[in-house]
């Protein structure tokens, strides 16, 4: 809730269902060092500046299984999602297709959103936390049966309230699934063959503050330097005139 900056836990009602399957949907946020932004507007005299920042509560997703669901997909954003795991018995097989980044993390609910925290690679010690599966085997009686479960329910949902575009591999992923469960996986390949996200590579925290002080201090040293040159310019015309002068 945006309104009040507090993440709860939310009930969809299929817990209880899921739970009887196997499936363990925590209620806790992940949080990812790969993430989305969001915009923060702040008062600076009589203007008001919108500035984008990251928000690990909204990991970008990159790291998927080799499975036809997730085949040719690049990124996948999602929204608060939550952990998934399995518990099952062996009538029933989970496949997690898809995975948090190397460096990502689980909060637990009712928490605060500080929009303004300075996150550090040690808020991420996790890795790997699995955000999509695919579940066969005896869901319903005796019969075979397959479903798909992805711990953010809107990821394919681009709400009112959201100016930016739905990105394309959300997309991709919803119906994907939909082709594969209705065994029409040769749609999948046509589909995916573009490529939508070039991801800029993670940095350490270091070499990070020593670029953002090396882009903000550069222009100031070379202003100086250049007003010292034209100082110094400047001097050594007035000495050669004042040279002239004495002759």
């Amino acid at each position: 809730d945006f309104s009040v900056a507090m993440g709860r836990s939310v009930s969809c009602g299929l817990e209880e269902w899921l739970q009887r399957k196997g499936i363990a949907v925590s209620e806790n946020f992940i949080v990812d060092a790969s993430c989305g932004f969001v915009s923060l507007q702040q008062q600076q005299g009589n203007f008001i500046m919108t500035t984008q920042i990251q928000f690990p509560y909204l990991p970008v997703i990159s790291n998927f299984a080799d499975n036809p669901v997730t085949k040719g997909l690049e990124s996948v954003s999602l929204q608060f999602a939550s952990p998934i795991s399995f518990a099952g018995d062996s009538a029933k097989k989970f496949t997690p297709i898809a995975w948090s980044s190397d460096k990502s993390g689980s909060l637990r609910a009712p928490l605060y959103f500080d929009v303004q925290k300075q996150w550090t690679m040690n808020d991420f010690p996790l890795s790997n936390l699995t955000v999509a599966g695919i579940l066969e085997g005896k869901l319903a009686g005796e019969g075979f049966a397959k479903m798909i479960i992805i711990s953010d329910g809107d990821f394919a949902v681009n709400g009112q309230q959201r100016g930016n575009r739905l990105p394309q591999d959300n997309i991709s992923l919803l119906v994907n699934s939909i082709d594969w469960l209705s065994d029409e996986t040769g749609l999948i390949e046509l589909r995916t063959k573009e490529v939508t996200s070039r991801p800029i590579k993670e940095m350490p925290d270091g070499r990070r503050a020593f670029l953002k002080w090396f882009n903000f201090l550069s222009p100031v040293i070379i202003i100086i330097a250049y007003g010292i040159a034209r100082w110094q310019v400047n001097r050594n015309k007035r000495i050669k005139r004042m040279e002239v002068s004495y002759e």
